[in-house]
């Protein structure tokens, strides 16, 4: 009794990080959803593939929240203080949150390879490069859910080989598409000087949101290293695909502001009233 008393709060132990993540995730899902209203009001026109991939991720993003909200409640509410082995055994909305984390993380990032393909110039060394860690990332996460899914043990879930390879690749992709986005909308590349402001706003808007996701991916790889805090890595895991999701969101939201600017930003030629010029036209040359 003691054993299996000892097994159950190492068990939960190794959860609450994970509790955590998910309490930040769900401000990002409001956020998402904040974002989603808004791109639909103001972009019902847009791209039929932009916006059938948008709602596409959404859903998805919608039922990970759901997912990820039930394995809580279980784990927390439904199994608290039950040290039966049923209750040991991890949920199936686990494995179904493993997949649908992967699955958006890939779409998100092949949408960024896009981007990447259109500010280089249609460079497809690099843009392939993205799309091949990203799917290689993918696929890493798949075999993590179903090695996990075949034991439905936590300590198999904490201590999968795959999740180092994984994390791994989310940061070199991530990293490469931020890096790619500041060389390629650097001011004065080509020799060219954009100094407008929105311009810049693009810049900012596009690093930020890809300099955000590659940091919760750095710090999620960093965890497995540091000895003795491994089970943290749920806190930046449950927050991931949140973020991602919600960065291309952002800079998908933001073309309006930009376009506003772009507007507000043309020079004015007339700087003298016509009936001044007229006026004067008329009145006859001194000699």
């Amino acid at each position: 009794m003691a054993d299996a008393a000892s097994l159950y709060y190492a068990y939960v132990k190794g959860w609450g990080p994970g509790v955590i993540g998910y309490i930040f995730a769900l401000w990002l899902s409001g956020l998402t959803v904040g974002q989603m209203v808004f791109y639909l009001k103001v972009y019902a026109h847009d791209h039929k593939g932009i916006k059938a991939a948008v709602i596409f991720v959404f859903a998805l993003d919608m039922v990970h929240t759901y997912c990820t909200s039930a394995l809580f409640w279980r784990l927390l509410v439904g199994c608290r203080r039950n040290t039966s082995p049923e209750c040991l055994l991890l949920p199936r909305e686990m494995f179904a949150g493993i997949f649908l984390s992967s699955t958006i993380t890939v779409i998100v990032q092949c949408f960024y390879a896009h981007r990447v393909f259109v500010i280089s110039a249609k460079n497809w060394k690099l843009t392939g490069a993205v799309i091949v860690i990203a799917l290689g990332q993918y696929g890493l996460g798949l075999a993590a859910m179903v090695s996990t899914a075949v034991s439905r043990s936590a300590i198999v879930f904490f201590t999968c080989p795959f999740d180092i390879p994984y994390s791994a690749a989310s940061v070199v992709c991530d990293v490469l598409i931020s890096g790619s986005c500041l060389f390629y909308l650097r001011p004065g590349r080509n020799g060219v000087q954009h100094s407008s402001n929105h311009w810049q706003r693009l810049i900012v808007i596009t690093l930020q949101m890809n300099v955000l996701t590659s940091l919760v991916a750095i710090v999620w790889l960093m965890l497995y290293f540091i000895q003795g805090i491994r089970y943290w890595t749920g806190f930046p895991a449950a927050i991931l695909c949140k973020s991602h999701f919600n960065s291309m969101l952002v800079v998908l939201n933001a073309r309006k502001s930009i376009r506003n600017q772009l507007k507000d930003h043309v020079p004015s030629l007339s700087t003298i009233p016509m009936n001044v010029v007229s006026e004067s036209s008329t009145e006859p040359s001194e000699p």
